[in-house]
């Protein structure tokens, strides 16, 4: 018996295996993301837009980060003045690395650079946090969601800005600091109040390096709220007033050691 296979008509097959134009299970677009920063700042930063919730809805597409041997970064007026390590100054770009992050160490204001932020990163939203170079104008106005720093402040803002914050502090006898979210401008630690964390103690005698070490393992929950906020508010009215974050104190342990391995020095 000769048996005779039929096919069905070719529209039909057609409408049966072309995938839908529409997916509604299609994942949403991330936003694009750029980080500027190094040692603990840039790290921390850096790891809960990797390694956190917020890696679900951004996608870090450059860093620009400190090389405290160039002129550039004005290590000398810095937390780089003070004892630290190679494995200090290297921690965000190793990290970046890992990741298979493109990094940047060179001048922020050059066509080099400007080549790469405005053809390839194309970022949306743009995080500052341990970054020793003055960022230009084109760049602060190019992203969509803003461009933010992290600075370590008084109460109030604007209160210590510039290099050193910290050594200022304690120099005042401030017994505590927080870390405040402001608008990058061109007025260097001038720019509109965003957001500021809890309050952590300033240790006697302490410097940067250490205060560093102190605060910014405890900043977890701060970064990843705030950072969500803005991009929550992304899409919907801008004008809106600034958001205000304050969360309740974390006990600090001086044996605590954060994820990259590192001493939290007291």
């Amino acid at each position: 018996m000769n048996a005779t296979l039929t096919l069905p008509p070719r529209e039909s097959w057609v409408l049966r295996e072309t995938p839908p134009i529409y997916r509604p299970t299609a994942p949403p677009s991330k936003y694009r993301v750029a980080v500027f920063g190094s040692f603990m700042g840039g790290y921390h930063v850096l790891k809960e837009l990797l390694d956190g919730p917020l890696a679900q809805s951004v996608t870090v597409v450059g860093v620009a980060t400190d090389d405290p041997t160039q002129p550039f970064v004005h290590a000398e007026k810095r937390l780089w003045r003070y004892a630290h390590t190679r494995d200090d100054e290297l921690l965000v770009p190793r990290f970046a690395a890992a990741h298979g992050l493109p990094v940047f160490t060179g001048r922020v204001k050059t066509p080099e650079f400007f080549e790469r932020f405005f053809d390839q990163w194309c970022p949306a939203l743009c995080l500052m946090a341990t970054f020793g170079q003055k960022i230009p104008t084109s760049l602060i106005n190019y992203p969509s969601l803003g461009f933010y720093n992290f600075h370590h402040s008084g109460d109030n803002w604007p209160t210590y800005p510039g290099p050193d914050p910290i050594a200022a502090m304690v120099r005042d006898g401030r017994k505590h600091l927080v870390l405040t979210i402001h608008k990058v401008t061109d007025v260097i630690d001038g720019g509109e109040f965003v957001a500021r964390s809890h309050r952590v103690p300033i240790p006697v005698g302490i410097n940067a390096v250490g205060m560093h070490r102190i605060t910014w393992p405890q900043m977890g929950p701060f970064i990843r709220g705030a950072v969500g906020t803005m991009l929550e508010r992304a899409g919907r009215d801008t004008t809106a007033p600034p958001f205000l974050l304050e969360e309740q104190a974390i006990r600090y342990c001086a044996g605590d050691r954060d994820s990259s391995g590192e001493r939290l020095a007291a």
